[in-house]
């Protein structure tokens, strides 16, 4: 059993988020919404979670609960949020998109055409290399998928990219779809012809039609190859840093603003794009604040990446490729890494 979306703040049942950002709180109380928090769910083993969750539920007589970050993948607040009726998905549905050998397995029993988009990455499997990915972002509210954004993923170094079980450049997980060559250069709105958006938005959006997923956002990374695009993973949650600021920054959008006016039943904004953005890995101590925002062409510097805007993709690609020079110069670079 699932919980209806779009009662809004005259919904008087508290809203209980999982692992939530500062942001969305803020957000969530400030549109009205009574507001339970579980703060981290490390530490619990599955058990004492399930527990918790069933005891926090109950108590505050919750009305839906939201599980963010690494807790929407979580089984254990997903299976128990489903079971108490306070979940706005399937949890079969967002257990499937957290699981890449399961979406594998949805695209192969759901025709040809599907199974010809899943990325092979099982024992004996030699996938198509690609140095290109592109990361989806959607916000889904009652079945309907709305892509808030593609954010391209390219990898510089000299190595393919092929399928294995690494950190994720994206969310920081161990998932299927890297090597260990380093952080891509992420690049929003992802240069795509209006045939090759109208592809990808599509696979990112058919996928969560076959995942029967209802509502949220997710971020579905799909991969370039000679052979055509690929499925590497969804999963469902919104995208995490650099991917989230490059859209917000280039949109205007807030991730948590959003979310808040889906769960309020209010139309979404449609994104009005106003220049563009691009993430570069920014080796260097993370710990000083001064590393690379003294160069001219850097907005800003966090968690390993010094973010550039610009008016223009050709102003931005001269301001990334400025950055990855000064890199190169300064030897900050691994073989084989610079401007593409």
């Amino acid at each position: 059993m699932t919980a209806s979306v779009g009662l809004g703040s005259s919904d008087p049942r508290p809203l209980l988020l999982v692992c939530p950002t500062p942001k969305l709180v803020a957000e969530a109380k400030a549109a009205g919404f009574p507001v339970v928090t579980i703060a981290e769910t490390t530490g619990f083993t599955d058990d004492q979670l399930r527990d918790h969750l069933v005891e926090t539920v109950r108590t505050h007589q919750v009305g839906m609960l939201i599980a963010c970050g690494n807790a929407s993948t979580l089984p254990a607040v997903l299976e128990t949020a489903e079971r108490l009726g306070v979940s706005p998905n399937p949890a079969a549905s967002a257990r499937l998109l957290a699981d890449a050998s399961q979406i594998r397995g949805l695209l192969t029993r759901s025709g040809p055409q599907w199974e010809a988009l899943a990325l092979p990455s099982g024992p004996g499997d030699t996938p198509p290399p690609y140095d290109i990915e592109y990361g989806v972002e959607t916000l889904t509210v009652e079945g309907m998928h709305r892509v808030t954004g593609i954010v391209e993923l390219r990898y510089t170094g000299k190595e393919a990219t092929c399928a294995g079980s690494v950190p994720d450049p994206v969310t920081g997980d161990a998932t299927a779809g890297t090597d260990l060559r380093g952080a891509p250069v992420h690049t929003f709105p992802a240069p795509l012809t209006r045939q090759e958006e109208a592809e990808i938005r599509a696979l990112a959006t058919g996928l969560l039609d076959l995942a029967g997923y209802e509502f949220g956002y997710a971020f579905t990374r799909v991969a370039r190859t000679d052979e055509g695009p690929r499925v590497v993973e969804s999963l469902p949650r919104q995208a995490s840093w650099p991917a989230s600021r490059l859209i917000e920054l280039t949109t205007g959008l807030m991730a948590e603003r959003e979310l808040v006016r889906a769960l309020s039943g209010i139309p979404l904004d449609a994104p009005v794009m106003v220049g563009c953005a691009a993430a570069v890995p920014s080796p260097g101590p993370s710990d000083a604040p001064d590393h690379g925002t003294a160069l001219p062409e850097v907005r800003e510097v966090r968690d390993g990446y010094a973010l550039l805007t610009a008016l223009t993709p050709a102003e931005l690609a001269a301001r990334r490729d400025a950055v990855l020079d000064r890199q190169a110069s300064a030897g900050l670079l691994a073989a084989g890494e610079g401007p593409a």
